[in-house]
């Protein structure tokens, strides 16, 4: 029963909120003299409080009712599709979570991780693969933009070709921008596909191709695991990017290849994988 306070409470407030300030409106308007300004300024404050209170409360009351309701719906078992969908996700998340945090932990201890078999990719001599997940894949590059600039003739009376020029020249501008803005550098080739991440590289199937990222080639690595992203920059090739609950075991396998183990034990963006089990509702999301 208590928790249907939070919806009855402000249920039945609202008109109790009117009806009292109703009343001192009455009277302080029957009592107060006409040039009384505070009196006035008062009935003013009064009368505003008599109109949105109750609205304010009427809301908190649909708001908390509804929360009561579904919470009820919860206890019962009873989920929408939405819901159940947002569970199943959750739920998926914290596994990778899990799984990638004993991962790193399996290292440590100098085990084996489990492998996998794929058939797709050739592998590298010695090369062993320990997971194949689906990731958000990006690389960072500028890019040279054409754009076409229009030249208008325009014949006639003097405000027209003043018009019809100011136009061409702002519809130039605006292409100009464009294309300035779609060739500085920036995040491009936005797309979710597979990734293999092996004790030898990163290997991404881009656009229906395959893509090595090899650790021995990255000049830098920027994990951020909570936030579930991995950028690698590279000698020779623009920088690439991964994200998605599935990176924190590129995260893990970049790290301990590239820093060996004394970076996974100490990296400070690792450390955000002890203890093993995330706290509540403190789950990276993509």
């Amino acid at each position: 029963m208590r928790r249907h306070l939070r919806w009855i409470i402000p249920l039945v407030l609202a008109p109790v909120v009117y009806v009292v300030c109703a009343l001192a409106v009455t009277t302080l308007a029957n009592s107060a003299s006409p040039s009384d300004l505070g009196a006035g300024l008062a009935v003013l404050a009064l009368g505003a409080a008599a109109f949105v209170g109750p609205i304010v409360l009427l809301i908190v009351a649909i708001v908390q009712g509804n929360r009561t309701y579904r919470e009820g719906r919860h206890r019962r078992g009873q989920f929408t599709a939405a819901e159940l969908a947002v569970r199943d996700e959750t739920d998926r998340r914290q596994r990778l979570w899990i799984e990638a945090a004993e991962f790193r932990q399996q290292l440590l201890r100098h085990e084996v991780p489990p492998s996998l078999q794929q058939w797709e990719l050739v592998p590298y001599p010695g090369e062993v693969f320990f997971h194949d997940g689906p990731m958000t894949y990006a690389r960072y590059y500028g890019a040279d933009v054409a754009y076409t600039q229009s030249n208008t003739l325009a014949v006639g009376h003097p405000a027209f070709v003043l018009a019809t020029l100011a136009a061409s020249a702002i519809g130039n501008a605006a292409s100009r921008s464009h294309a300035a803005a779609q060739a500085r550098e920036q995040w491009r080739e936005w797309q979710t596909t597979r990734v293999l991440v092996s004790n030898q590289r990163l290997a991404v199937l881009a656009s229906g191709q395959w893509l090595s990222f090899d650790y021995g080639a990255m000049t830098a690595i920027y994990p951020e695991v909570r936030a579930s992203t991995l950028v690698c920059q590279f000698t020779g090739a623009v920088p690439m990017m991964l994200q998605g609950p599935h990176a924190a075991f590129a995260t893990v396998m970049t790290v301990f290849a590239t820093h060996g183990e004394a970076g996974l034990a100490g990296h400070p963006q690792l450390r955000a994988l002890d203890p093993i089990l995330p706290p509540a509702g403190d789950v990276p999301t993509a």
